[in-house]
């Protein structure tokens, strides 16, 4: 059996080291599994020779979410690039990103999903966004803050009506934006604050976001369906980044006993 790390002979006269944890054997296993299930498929093998090796697919590592300076960089870059831009169209884009930004820490959605909102899915006298293209398949309300409705009044203000389309977000030239575009924007937002050896990136904003709600409001079943999750399960992911102290907070100077007799 081979030991833990594992030392190959690579055939031209030297070894390499192979970690032998659950992340590393599936990395190995399963591109074995699928070229060995399709030579079988097309004939080239009676049987399949990892058959009988049965690995689950190991548990994702958590995302841990952003810590507050490093919001608080993120958004010094973006008022920094709001003051710098002279153009109507630097102004748009400068406006742009500070209102992606925003929403995905606030509303909690999905990069698919703010990638495809449309200019009419945001409410901003109600604070609300109509997310129509969910993973689910099934439409949910998302909502945003003060900070957010004042960033997308802005935004929208600078983008322009006559496009000829109505994807909320737009690129330099007017057109829609893809959601490379998107991740482009939170990607260069963390090379220049220094961060991109941070693991995460778009969705870590989520992550965050969903964080700093459930430390406030102590709602799990509320943060579930703000996320748009199908079951408690995929939630309770998010409370692994919350203390003891954070849960004490719940009490504020009260407890059981109090809350009983009201």
């Amino acid at each position: 059996m081979a030991t833990n790390p594992a030392i190959f002979s690579t055939g031209n006269g030297t070894n390499m080291t192979v970690p032998r944890d659950e992340n590393s054997r599936w990395h190995h296993y399963f591109p074995l599994k699928r070229f060995f299930t399709w030579a079988q498929k097309e004939g080239y093998l009676e049987q399949n020779p990892v058959d009988e090796i049965i690995l689950r697919l190991p548990d994702a590592a958590p995302i841990e979410p952003y810590k507050p300076e490093h919001i608080s960089t993120f958004f010094k870059i973006l008022e920094n690039e709001w003051r710098a831009s002279t153009t109507s169209r630097q102004k748009m884009l400068a406006a742009r990103n500070r209102a992606v930004l925003s929403l995905f820490l606030e509303s909690l959605i999905r990069l698919e999903e703010c990638s495809q909102l449309n200019v009419n899915d945001i409410d901003l006298e109600r604070k609300r966004i109509l997310v129509r293209k969910t993973k689910s398949g099934k439409p949910r309300i998302a909502g945003f803050g003060d900070q957010t409705k004042k960033y997308l009044w802005c935004y929208l203000g600078l983008r322009g009506n006559d496009l000829g389309h109505d994807n909320l977000w737009v690129s330099e030239e007017g057109r829609p934006l893809t959601i490379h575009g998107v991740q482009e924007i939170i990607r260069r937002l963390k090379k220049d604050a220094g961060l991109q050896g941070l693991r995460g990136s778009v969705h870590k904003l989520r992550h965050t976001g969903a964080t700093v709600t459930l430390k406030h409001t102590r709602d799990m079943k509320g943060l579930k369906l703000l996320l748009g999750h199908s079951t408690l399960a995929m939630t309770e992911r998010y409370t692994q980044f919350i203390d003891a102290e954070d849960a004490l907070k719940a009490y504020d100077g009260e407890g059981p006993l109090d809350w009983i007799n009201e």
